[in-house]
């Protein structure tokens, strides 16, 4: 009698189990109701929903399973993340089956204008230029290896961090390593020379500036150097 109950007791639960398995695989059969895309925090200059569109239509994993399980959709989001605009992916699929992607974008710090062409971003990736959007970042003119793009990307991290420097700062430009910059509001050179003592060459140029401010003429030199630690050589 008690075997009769434990054997209905197992019937019981693999019918249960085996109900729930074929629910989930009916479900993970069914067609997808539709794709969204979204950007994170509404941000989107060099891609838009059509581009994401075609990035998934070309995706293999899309194409052949239908969204079968998770390892599809972490298949996905990689591939989606190997195109340089992308910084970071992240599909699922709603209990609806509406395919949901967001996208963030890598964010331009500096321009390159060299044998090459692109944008770098905070981590020192390549980014491509586009027809459809310009980033109106500041410009390094030369072709920098690995070890220079990134002692440069920190140095307009610096930079950044103040607002005076954040808005003047138009161009850089190497010289027998070290550096000279141009800025928005004179025409003249500056020789910044390598990027240590930041705070210190930044505030020798804020005040020359803050002091250019008050005068009537515009000064008659073309090239001013930082790289002496307190004062400012200016020359014509």
């Amino acid at each position: 009698m008690k075997l009769n109950k434990y054997l209905g007791l197992v019937f019981v639960l693999i019918l249960i189990t085996s109900s729930v398995v074929f629910s989930h695989w009916r479900n993970n059969q069914r067609d997808l109701s539709g794709i969204k895309v979204v950007f994170s925090q509404n941000h989107h200059d060099f891609l838009n929903i059509d581009m994401v569109n075609k990035l998934l239509i070309q995706n293999q994993e899309l194409l052949s399973i239908g969204i079968k399980d998770s390892l599809a959709l972490s298949t996905i989001e990689a591939d989606l993340e190997a195109y340089p605009i992308i910084l970071n992916a992240e599909v699922y699929i709603s209990p609806s089956r509406v395919l949901t992607v967001s996208v963030e974008e890598r964010i331009p710090l500096l321009r390159i204008v060299g044998k090459e062409a692109y944008y770098v971003d905070s981590e020192a990736v390549k980014i491509p230029l586009t027809e459809y959007f310009t980033s109106h970042v500041p410009l390094f003119f030369g072709s920098p290896d690995e070890k220079q793009t990134k002692a440069l990307v920190g140095f307009i991290q610096k930079a950044n961090q103040d607002d005076f420097l954040k808005r003047e700062i138009i161009q850089i430009e190497a010289n027998d390593g070290e550096y000279l910059l141009k800025i928005r509001s004179h025409d003249f050179i500056i020789e910044w020379g390598n990027f240590d003592s930041f705070e210190n060459k930044g505030q020798k140029l804020k005040t020359l500036c803050k002091y250019l401010e008050t005068l009537d003429e515009k000064p008659d030199f073309t090239q001013i150097n930082l790289k002496f630690k307190q004062q400012v050589i200016a020359s014509s």
